[in-house]
């Protein structure tokens, strides 16, 4: 009898321990590293695997902040607005990429989204980093439309929403590699129009859109954008392009630590148009629910966000360069 008692209560123990939910960090012990965290970017996305959907949210928003206090230059923050977004999207619990996707767009100062909607397109939602999913265009405009709509509503009490969600519109179209003036480019950028707010649709699909993405043979840029931006940061520089009350060039350390800066690569990566997209995706190429990004920083040693091989036009894309020159014109057409 009692070798039956103590058989049923292993046996109790073992399903109690297999219907166990995830244990998660505290938000307070989250909080204690983000310092460590701005310093080293890589260490986002452990952290962040660590932290239940809620926190996740709150905590993303909270290193942005404390990034945005940073008593640096624009660049310089940029840059971190970056490595922190890539590393901590890439952390997102299955399921919550959209809610942190929302926060980032919420979150980031506009002169910086510059950099950051560009850095996600070329990466992590860009329509082919993940070669397991297949995403048609119906699929992409489906997953456009969920991406958007939920910007809109989490910065709708933000400032300068409209721009907000106009940079989100513009990632958008980026990751999908749909080539300028195809059918299938057209049909993505008129959905993605009509998902913004309708105050802004005009600007974006007349204005912030052909100068973001230079088209019509003029020059890239933001200024049609940040000109609405309230405050200075989004205002006009004087014709020679110098602001003359804060002159900004991106330094070459900067460049340099830009042009090593990558996102997982492809192989490696379980993009978040998966987790976006659930049922959208082909289910014949559907990818694991499980991130690969986020397996190899549980059972690494060390912690760090798996990278691409550090070289321009490595697996990881051009990432580094597209953030470099992004930089390079929006430290020359916006003002601090």
């Amino acid at each position: 009898m009692k070798r039956i008692m103590v058989m049923l209560t292993a046996a109790l123990l073992v399903c109690v321990s297999f219907g166990q939910t995830k244990a998660f960090a505290t938000l307070a012990s989250a909080r204690a590293k983000i310092t460590r965290v701005i310093e080293n970017p890589k260490e986002m996305t452990a952290v962040m695997q660590t932290l239940s959907p809620a926190d996740q949210k709150t905590f993303l928003a909270e290193v942005v902040a404390a990034v945005a206090s940073m008593p640096s230059d624009e660049s310089a923050r940029t840059e971190k607005f970056v490595e922190i977004v890539n590393a901590g999207l890439a952390g997102s619990q299955k399921g919550n990429s959209l809610t942190l996707v929302a926060e980032v767009f919420a979150t980031v100062p506009p002169n910086s989204l510059a950099a950051v909607n560009e850095s996600l397109a070329s990466g992590l939602m860009n329509r082919a980093t993940d070669g397991n999913v297949t995403y048609t265009d119906a699929d992409y405009i489906e997953i456009s439309k969920k991406v958007i709509a939920a910007v809109n509503e989490r910065v709708a009490n933000e400032d300068n929403a409209g721009v907000r969600s106009g940079f989100a519109a513009l990632m958008m179209i980026r990751g999908s590699n749909s080539e300028a003036g195809s059918e299938s480019y057209d049909k993505i950028v008129a959905s993605v129009v009509e998902s913004l707010p309708e105050s802004v649709q005009n600007d974006a699909k007349n204005e912030w859109i052909p100068a973001a993405l230079g088209q019509g043979g003029q020059e890239k840029t933001y200024d049609p954008m940040l000109a609405v931006v309230d405050g200075d940061q989004g205002k006009p520089v004087n014709e020679e392009g110098v602001d003359t009350a804060a002159p900004r060039q991106a330094s070459q350390e900067t460049s340099s630590t830009l042009l090593a800066l990558r996102v997982a690569s492809a192989q490696n990566l379980d993009t978040l148009l998966a987790d976006i997209g659930g049922a959208n995706t082909d289910p014949s190429a559907a990818a694991s629910a499980a991130n690969p990004v986020v397996d190899s920083v549980q059972n690494s040693t060390n912690s760090e966000l798996p990278l691409g091989n550090g070289e321009p036009g490595g697996d990881a894309g051009e990432t580094g360069s597209i953030i470099e020159e992004v930089i390079g014109y929006q430290n020359q057409t916006t003002r601090e």
